[in-house]
């Protein structure tokens, strides 16, 4: 089986410097399985992974505490809480737990699929979830589902395929975020109802780039960057941007407090860069966070108890300070790449393995290398969906097959199914990237 992929972007010479920060160095997080995704709730610091696995932390990660697992079992890609008893996640494999009772315990529901990319709930009852082929919404606690009442192939929706975003603001309100593309520099469309999933309508927000939408003090607050001045000569700029709206229609701009564009952002907050990040909603004054700047964090991060903590192929925690300045750019700082969104919604059946996260290294700086480089890799893919083994067979460059093999290593595939059982399955792929020469 072969999987082509043909990636290429235009990037800005960067000369790689190692980190000189004085801020607390992160640290890897050992767990009893392979982690996912991270979320807060109430101080509180929650991890799911591959098992089945959640776990918790009250100290801000300095130690964690297994409250679920289940060894051969889906791979969990998504944890929220909706209060502070009730909690949900969901991932590969038919896999979607809740809890009432705050995490002590969790206990398994029916999943209306095997795959579940995201979920949102609003209250023990009332959410919708992203499964490969539709948005589905439950009012009584996931023991019936309801798809969308939306036509996607309207003349209003058509193209807008990708869901980047799904939150489930109370019993009446929710919305998703519709893109063109698989990120959130793409045309986006907001798909709200006001009524509990019985009607919906699509409106625009002319201008703006959405990077996150959370449900927060019962509004959605959003977060991205808006374009101003475009009728001046030479073309509008882009500027951060956090407003706030009780349904989804009516939004509130915050005062533009910040000169500085979000890198990413999460349920709590945006990051500017590595080592800099500011909470949402803002405090009055505004206050920000300062981390060591050491390419540790990812677009999956939490904080709590003066820490923050951030998933890649494992866990990693650091101190985090509040400062009432901006913290300093240094030179070793460096944009924080923002979570592709998964496969869109009419995506045709894959005839082999099929990626749910397959994302590279966007800037690839290399000492001695300038141009097009060609790399393929043979990829052993475990039942569970996971990368087990990266072989890299030809590259144009060793340096720059060995990046993206590292890279590589935390692709995440539905499990291969045939004949009705899930099996492990070896796969190429051709990556086809542009690197360019430090300076």
């Amino acid at each position: 089986m072969k999987i082509q992929f043909a990636l290429a972007a235009l990037f800005l010479a960067v000369a790689p410097l190692a980190a000189t920060t004085t801020e607390t160095a992160w640290r890897t997080v050992d767990l009893a399985a392979r982690p996912m995704n991270i979320a807060e709730n109430r101080g509180t610091l929650w991890v799911c992974g591959a098992d089945e696995l959640v776990a918790n932390s009250g100290d801000g990660g300095k130690t964690w505490s297994v409250n679920h697992v289940t060894r051969g079992g889906g791979v969990l890609l998504n944890i929220g809480f909706a209060n502070e008893k009730f909690g949900y996640a969901a991932g590969t494999g038919g896999a979607f737990i809740v809890t009432k009772d705050g995490g002590v315990t969790w206990e398994r529901i029916k999943a209306p699929a095997q795959v579940i990319y995201a979920a949102s709930f609003s209250d023990q009852n009332h959410g919708l979830i992203q499964t490969p082929r539709t948005i589905l919404t439950t009012a009584d606690g996931g023991e019936t589902w309801e798809p969308v009442k939306a036509d996607f192939t309207s003349s209003d929706l058509k193209g807008f395929s990708h869901v980047l975003e799904l939150v489930a603001l109370d019993p009446e309100h929710m919305s998703m975020v519709l893109s063109r593309g698989n990120a959130s520099y793409f045309e986006q469309k907001h798909l709200i109802t006001r009524d509990g999933g019985k009607t919906w309508h699509a409106i625009n927000i002319p201008s703006t780039s959405l990077t996150k939408l959370i449900a927060h003090g019962g509004e959605y607050w959003f977060a991205g960057m808006e374009v101003i001045e475009k009728d001046k000569p030479g073309g509008g700029y882009g500027v951060p941007l956090v407003m706030h709206s009780p349904d989804g229609e009516n939004w509130t701009h915050l005062p533009r407090w910040s000169r500085n564009e979000f890198s990413t952002c999460g349920g709590q907050g945006c990051l500017y860069w590595d080592g800099a990040g500011v909470q949402i909603p803002p405090v009055n004054p505004v206050s920000y966070w300062k981390f060591a700047a050491e390419k540790a964090v990812t677009a999956k991060w939490a904080a709590a108890s003066g820490s923050i903590c951030s998933v890649a192929i494992d866990l990693k925690c650091a101190e985090m300070k509040i400062t009432s300045e901006m913290p300093e750019r240094r030179e070793n700082s460096s944009p924080i790449a923002s979570l592709l969104a998964p496969p869109p919604l009419d995506a045709p059946q894959a005839q082999g393995p099929q990626c749910i996260f397959c994302d590279i290294e966007k800037v690839m700086v290399t000492n001695d290398f300038q141009g097009v480089a060609d790399v393929e890799l043979k990829l052993q893919i475990a039942a569970n969906g996971l990368v087990s083994q990266v072989e890299v067979l030809s590259s144009t460059k060793s340096e720059i097959g060995e990046r993206v093999a590292a890279t590589v290593r935390n692709w995440i595939f539905v499990p291969y199914e045939k004949d009705g059982v899930v099996h492990p399955v070896v796969t190429k792929v051709k990556l086809r990237t542009q690197a360019i020469k430090s300076k």
